[in-house]
């Protein structure tokens, strides 16, 4: 994070800023940098920041008192701490994403598709999914996948049974 705190424009430091913290665990560099980073210089400040959050618990206040005594320039570290301020829910939920990723894949999104019929002559017979389950996930890498989940009557059925069930 040294590196970043000595670019002179605020214009290319906001910039430069903005993107560690909306793509902190992600490997993606910004289009233009000065001509005295690299993309390394990028990833160690990443890499700093995880570090800074994760010592000090996720907490924010921890988190700006940890860059305070930094002994960065007061101005530049005024501006981080409002880009942090407002960008937290996304890197506190990136944060969170990447840990829970770690493991396993982490549900981003789903959504249900009910197919509905009328008649019991024809629920009888019935032969295709009833009820499909649509997930996104996303991996360590930031990878999104999508799964779907088919379910025939009898599954549903027993689904049905169980929320009934439930007092």
């Amino acid at each position: 994070m040294d590196k970043i705190f000595e670019i002179e424009s605020p214009e290319v430091f906001e910039n430069i800023s903005q993107h560690i913290l909306t793509k902190l665990y992600y490997s993606e560099t910004p289009d233009s940098l000065p001509s005295h980073l690299d993309d390394d210089v990028i990833t160690k400040a990443k890499q700093d920041l995880i570090s800074i959050i994760s010592d000090n618990n996720f907490n924010l206040y921890k988190i700006k008192d940890a860059i305070d005594s930094k002994g960065w320039p007061q101005e530049k570290v005024k501006l981080f701490h409002e880009l942090l301020e407002t960008n937290k829910s996304e890197v506190f939920h990136a944060a969170l994403n990447h840990y829970n990723s770690n493991y396993c894949d982490t549900i981003v999104n789903f959504d249900w598709f009910l197919k509905y019929v009328l008649g019991t002559s024809e629920m009888k017979t019935l032969k295709y999914p009833l009820l499909q389950l649509m997930m996104s996930t996303l991996n360590k890498n930031g990878k999104q996948n999508k799964i779907m989940y088919d379910t025939k009557k009898d599954i549903l059925l027993k689904m049905i049974n169980a929320l009934e069930s439930i007092q």
